[in-house]
């Protein structure tokens, strides 16, 4: 896989992960390579949740208002896993 990037980075590139290609790649591949199953994506999802949620402020400034931080957040919650904690969150941030 290492013939997909450019040859000035390969020097760079510590380690490649091939994941199951589905809409959670991107936090498969940070499951594993935190050492984790790729099937603990939603760990990740919901680990980055409360991360938004613990600094509400500084990612509603950072990512240009309420809005946009509602959408990260919800994009965030992972079905079944998220449904309580979203009711805290909602509850919380009103």
């Amino acid at each position: 896989m290492l013939d997909q990037f450019h040859p000035y980075i390969h020097d760079s590139i510590v380690n490649i992960v091939d994941v199951k290609v589905d809409g959670n790649y991107g936090y498969r591949a940070i499951a594993s390579l935190l050492g984790m199953s790729e099937d603990s994506w939603s760990l990740v999802c919901n680990h980055l949740l409360k991360e938004l949620t613990k600094w509400s402020d500084e990612y509603i400034n950072l990512v240009g208002g309420i809005d946009r931080f509602g959408e990260l957040k919800r994009s965030l919650f992972v079905d079944g896993l998220s449904m309580v904690y979203n009711f805290i969150v909602t509850f919380c941030l009103i």
